[in-house]
């Protein structure tokens, strides 16, 4: 059995994830089987599309259950844009509800004096706001790369660990117990993006 799963939702990023997890740990597995998620150490969640095509795609694949009790069993989970914004009760970006996990809503990045071309697409500067294993090695204002046209918005802010600028501060990082989340792409932000890899492998051990 795998020591990482990453989640294969049909609409993710899932090879260029694998490649940067390869580098630490090559006993991972691209998988929407029960049976693999549950015996792995570890899991992922990548994010490219839309929440409601991922979440319908979660659906179809009935993962829902699966990512629920994964959660519940304490092991590390990391989440990716998307699988971020899943997390959540429900999105402005569509009308079928997350998962619930986290309390709060995703919303559109507002456009402000037509200063902040949306979706938010770049490299911009993360704030630490809070230590997270996650980020260990990682010094607070590094560059991540971002590609997104909301964000999320929970109703605790103590989960909230890193935040970034544009057009508003937003959140950008939360950690909730055993779930890390990212709106950032660490798969393309080089070095200090890998670190984040890095760091989960060394979680699950």
């Amino acid at each position: 059995m795998p020591d990482i799963s990453i989640l294969n939702t049909k609409s993710a990023n899932f090879h260029s994830v694998k490649k940067a997890i390869d580098l630490y740990n090559k006993q991972n597995i691209i998988t929407s089987d029960i049976n693999e998620i549950n015996n792995s150490k570890g899991l992922i969640i990548p994010g490219v599309s839309s929440t409601d095509t991922v979440m319908q795609n979660i659906k179809d694949l009935n993962l829902e259950k699966i990512i629920l009790d994964f959660y519940s069993s304490g092991k590390p989970i990391l989440c990716i844009c998307v699988g971020m914004q899943i997390l959540f009760e429900n999105s402005e970006e569509g009308v079928k509800p997350g998962l619930g996990i986290i309390e709060g809503s995703v919303k559109k990045i507002p456009k402000l004096k037509n200063k902040f071309k949306v979706p938010h697409m770049g490299w911009n500067q993360l704030e630490l706001v809070k230590e997270s294993e996650i980020f260990k090695g990682i010094s607070t204002n590094t560059n991540f790369y971002f590609v997104h046209s909301y964000f999320c918005d929970p109703l605790d802010e103590e989960i909230i660990i890193g935040k970034t600028n544009y057009s508003i501060q937003m959140c950008a990082a939360i950690q909730k117990n055993n779930l890390l989340a990212v709106q950032f792409h660490p798969e393309k932000s080089g070095k200090d993006g890998l670190k984040i890899y890095e760091n989960f492998n060394k979680m699950i051990s």
